[in-house]
């Protein structure tokens, strides 16, 4: 039994391990101020420019537009 509690107190070290290390990696992406390099919708490269403005962005600035033109279901009517 106590052989099992040690095993179980390893795995439960590296999996604890493991996920410091890719809070730090996401953590030095963040810091450094550059998300993604390329768009998940179109596979386009992200400018830089907004890489640095938007340390998170995933999407190009057209595809992000598209996404939250789409998300809103109120149109403006032109009046």
């Amino acid at each position: 039994m106590e052989k099992c509690a040690d095993e179980l107190d390893m795995a439960q070290a590296h999996m604890e391990r493991e996920l410091q290390i890719r809070i730090a990696a996401i953590q030095r992406r963040a810091n450094d101020g550059l998300g993604r390099s390329c768009c998940v919708d179109c596979g386009e490269p992200i400018p830089e420019n907004r890489r640095r403005h938007v340390p998170n962005a995933v999407r190009c600035s057209v595809c992000q537009q598209k996404l939250e033109h789409h998300r809103d279901p109120v149109r403006r009517s032109a009046a």
